[in-house]
């Protein structure tokens, strides 16, 4: 299983891990284990398909706005309603694992944050992924949704 998604999984080590901890996460959501059937299953979205296409912060933000029905000025601004943050650390997540963009700047890309808020959210996600099958829907519908636009579909 270690092999195949390290087979697939060529872009960069945050994808890579990232394909990993979806595995995980949907093994522990499911009670099973992590295997390669499973890992083929959840992972067939994420598998190389030749040329990635190229996915920027404004791809992942409009497909965010549109998905959770705020704003991208939302998405950047300062409002802290619990389902804006969620969807707002849910861009910020999508654009760690699908750009090669540094913290810094995702951070001041979504109304200047500090670096260390998209860590945080980062991690959160992550956490939540793992805790919550609707979050974890919600990522992956995101990384479809935003997967295609960026090969024209």
């Amino acid at each position: 299983m270690l092999e195949f998604i390290a087979s697939k999984v060529q872009t960069n080590i945050r994808e890579l891990e990232g394909a990993l901890i979806r595995a995980t996460a949907f093994a522990n959501l499911q009670g099973t284990t992590v295997d390669l059937p499973l890992a083929q299953i959840v992972l067939k979205d994420l598998v190389a398909e030749g040329d990635e296409p190229d996915i920027s912060i404004a791809m992942i933000m409009a497909q965010t706005a549109s998905y959770s029905e705020f704003s991208i000025d939302e998405l950047c601004g300062t409002n802290r309603s619990r389902n804006l943050v969620l969807a707002r650390q849910i861009a910020m997540y999508l654009c760690r694992e699908l750009t090669d963009l540094s913290l810094p700047k995702i951070g001041l890309e979504f109304g200047g944050r500090d670096h260390t808020t998209v860590m945080h959210a980062e991690r959160k996600i992550r956490k939540l992924m793992a805790e919550k099958h609707a979050v974890y829907n919600q990522v992956t519908e995101l990384t479809n949704r935003i997967k295609q636009q960026a090969r024209g579909a």
